[in-house]
């Protein structure tokens, strides 16, 4: 845990750490503690710590109206051996408070801080207004959201309880007002996290051309609202795509280039998306998805059945504009795939995808392949 308390230009910090993952205690102790904030600003402080684990940490911030992240890190001999951090944060807006950063030895586990919430399989994850995140669905029955606080460590409650429609193969989008709009089909409700409530949106209800779909992906635009990508009814996938604006109206889009069934979705720009997995035997796994694109310049191959027949991977933002591919299996081949897929997303807007498989799962060095003419194309 962290006591902080903020004055106009600066923040005090003193660091905790739980039983299990703390690397400034045990014979591998940490020697050194160091403050960093992520503003590309502010110069990180470094201190020796004592044998009995204590130190105090002080820097002045740079920019305090600058939304940044706190990190602070556990050192022995020059190498990082444990840290912690919080989410970006509008620091000159706090008053004094307690401000956990939860710190711990590399690669170990640590219970966590909040309580337990539902028992969920395969939940759907949604970042409220910062520093909210939710999870709902995939419960055996109609249950709460779980709203966690990420910046405080902690469960908030959540007054109002869900329908168990929405455990089912639903799809959530954040609107225009900080609310939550659940659908599933073309049966839909909001959300409001902040009043607890849940209502039906009669006024801007969902199409009645997609009652029969489900398990959808999004692509949620940050000023609420976006895109509907995918699902499946009952004899398969489909490739419809809709738009959801701010308010919650809908509006019909351009489809995918391939059905796909609860595909993967990577914001890349406005109205703008990687599209991975769900995909039917004769599709691949990767397409760039945009309302202005032809279905020709949508199309993303790379020759390797490793990558273009890959089944239910995921593709996650890993920072500096480089997104992976994670697990999944390769289509007719036994058992899961051994590497995962490392895209540069900077290139995609210009029609130019760098793809690397990575060398730690035993592929050579060095091997890549480079988007050129709307077809990916092997190099050495």
């Amino acid at each position: 845990m962290t006591v902080a308390c903020t004055s106009e230009q600066s923040m005090a910090i003193r660091v905790f750490t739980p039983d299990g993952g703390d690397p400034w205690a045990g014979d591998a102790a940490a020697t050194q503690a160091r403050l960093r904030i992520e503003d590309q600003t502010t110069q990180a402080q470094t201190v020796a710590v004592s044998p009995t684990g204590s130190f105090s940490l002080q820097v002045e911030l740079a920019r305090p109206d600058l939304r940044s992240r706190i990190v602070v890190e556990a050192l022995r001999g020059g190498e990082v051996v444990g840290s912690g951090g919080t989410p970006p944060a509008l620091w000159s807006s706090f008053g004094p408070t307690l401000l956990p950063v939860w710190v711990q030895l590399r690669d170990s586990v640590a219970v966590p801080p909040w309580s337990d919430g539902a028992r969920r399989t395969r939940p759907l994850l949604l970042e409220l207004t910062s520093p909210f995140v939710a999870a709902f669905g995939g419960a055996l029955s109609a249950t709460r959201a779980d709203v966690f606080n990420t910046l405080v460590l902690r469960r908030e409650d959540v007054a109002a309880t869900i329908e168990d429609t929405f455990n089912r193969d639903a799809s959530a989008l954040r609107l225009g007002d900080s609310t939550v709009l659940l659908v599933r089909g073309c049966v839909s409700v909001v959300w409001n996290p902040g009043a607890g409530t849940v209502a039906s949106p009669t006024a801007r209800p969902a199409p009645q051309g997609r009652c029969d779909v489900i398990a959808s992906g999004v692509l949620q635009e940050p000023g609420g609202g976006g895109y509907v990508l995918g699902g499946r009814t009952a004899t398969g996938a489909v490739a419809r795509v809709d738009r959801v604006m701010p308010d919650g109206t809908w509006v019909a889009a351009d489809p995918l280039t391939a059905a796909r069934e609860r595909p993967s979705v990577l914001r890349l720009g406005e109205g703008d998306a990687l599209v991975a997995g769900g995909q039917g035997s004769t599709a691949d796994f990767l397409e760039r998805w945009a309302p202005m694109l032809t279905a020709a310049q949508r199309t993303l191959h790379t020759g390797d059945e490793r990558v273009d027949r890959r089944e239910g991977a995921v593709l996650v933002a890993a920072g500096d504009g480089v997104a992976l591919a994670l697990g999944g299996a390769v289509a007719g081949s036994a058992g899961l795939a051994a590497e995962d897929v490392l895209l540069d997303t900077r290139c995609v807007p210009r029609k130019d995808v760098v793809l690397r498989l990575d060398a730690r799962k035993g592929l050579p060095r060095g091997g890549e392949a480079r988007l050129a003419g709307g077809e990916l194309l092997a190099q050495g």
